[in-house]
């Protein structure tokens, strides 16, 4: 029996024997108005001498049943949506639009965890070791698959997004060849707008070839054509292009999941997909807005390649122009930083952190870089351009 509780018994029993509440109140160290509380609260029955919650009989913001059983049907009903994001953001945003004032993001999740329709997440946990900052105006593209039609036919699907208003395009090409990569990129900068970075993983195809390694491919050359700096992430780490990572965890869970009779279909499938997430789609990261609402909050225009533009052939340079090429590198032990299949020594105060490898490609040098600063170069021989 806790101590309060056996205090409190004996204060009655005192009572009944004759004692009076001031030698009661002495005895047990109590006062006076907690000896009449217990004596009174004695004459009710049952356990009387327990103590009783202090929760208000009524929650004035307690949401109602009804509420909550429209929260748990939105959610099902966007999960069944070819295209629809089905989180805590896109149920308020849904349950809004229904003229309704729904409760807290964070009331939103408590109702979807208590009904177990929430999926544990693995957290990132960053290294420790500082990461080159990221520029503005940057598109971040990727490509999923392979993944197969009904039949056996095989496609990919490249996707690209913007890293500052999350506008995307997601493409279907039948293989992950230059042409079909840079066609799709191109289609992307026609319909959006062309940036000043484009940031990208080391797949080949977006690179050149391994026999020419140093031979800048079809998508190089057309991104820097229109002083676009292709950015290659470190060999590995995918995560480094987690923004269309997470696009593409959307793509999958979505736009994958449909069925494809045929690459027609696929193609127009795609394309009600990039209209959903562009228009409907509310980010967290955007106050809540949608890709299309942030365009149209921008201060500067875009500015769209020109529709007549065709891929065909790869471009020349101009030498008036910028023609960098950036890749960030983890420096090892070896200390070893490998650009386009040629290993370099770096120097040994670069251990252990992250270098940015400026290629300029008109002046055949390589700039390593940290901090915005440089601190060496090397002689890179580039082909005539």
């Amino acid at each position: 029996m806790a101590k309060e509780e056996s205090l409190r018994l004996q204060a009655v029993m005192l009572h009944d024997a004759g004692m009076g509440v001031s030698a009661i109140s002495s005895r047990l160290c109590r006062s006076r108005q907690w000896v009449y509380k217990w004596v009174g609260r004695s004459s009710l029955g049952g356990d009387w001498s327990k103590s009783l919650s202090h929760a208000p009989h009524r929650s004035v913001n307690k949401t109602s049943s009804e509420m909550e059983s429209l929260i748990v049907s939105t959610r099902l009903e966007l999960e069944s949506s070819p295209h629809m994001e089905s989180g805590a953001y896109a149920i308020w945003h849904a349950v809004s639009a229904l003229g309704k004032e729904p409760p807290s993001i964070a009331t939103i999740n408590r109702i979807l965890k208590r009904r177990s329709l929430v999926k544990s997440k693995i957290r990132y946990v960053k290294s420790g070791i500082e990461y080159p900052e990221e520029p503005l105006n940057m598109h971040l593209m990727d490509l999923i698959g392979p993944r197969y039609l009904r039949g056996g036919k095989r496609f990919y699907l490249l996707t690209i997004i913007s890293n500052d208003t999350r506008y995307a395009g997601v493409y279907p090409i039948f293989d992950k060849s230059a042409l079909e990569v840079t066609r799709s990129v191109v289609s992307f900068w026609k319909q959006y707008s062309v940036p000043d970075f484009l940031q990208l993983d080391n797949e080949l195809s977006f690179k050149g070839s391994n026999r020419h390694p140093r031979g800048l491919g079809l998508l190089l050359r057309t991104a820097l054509s229109f002083n676009v700096i292709p950015r290659f992430i470190p060999v590995g780490e995918p995560w480094r292009n987690g923004v269309v990572e997470r696009f593409n965890q959307k793509v999958e869970r979505t736009l994958l999941l449909q069925t494809h009779n045929d690459f027609d279909e696929l193609a127009l499938h795609c394309s009600e997909f990039m209209t959903t997430h562009n228009t409907l789609h509310h980010y967290s990261t955007l106050g809540h807005k949608t890709p299309s609402e942030i365009n149209g909050d921008l201060n500067t225009p875009l500015s769209p390649l020109a529709e007549d533009y065709v891929v065909c052939g790869k471009p020349a340079l101009d030498y008036m122009n910028i023609n960098e090429i950036h890749f960030i590198r983890l420096i090892r032990s070896d200390l070893t930083v490998n650009i386009l299949n040629t290993e370099l020594k770096v120097s040994p105060s670069l251990a252990h952190t992250y270098v940015e490898a400026v290629l300029l490609v008109n002046e055949h040098k390589l700039l390593i870089r940290q901090d915005g600063n440089t601190v060496q170069d090397f002689w890179f021989v580039m082909p005539v351009i």
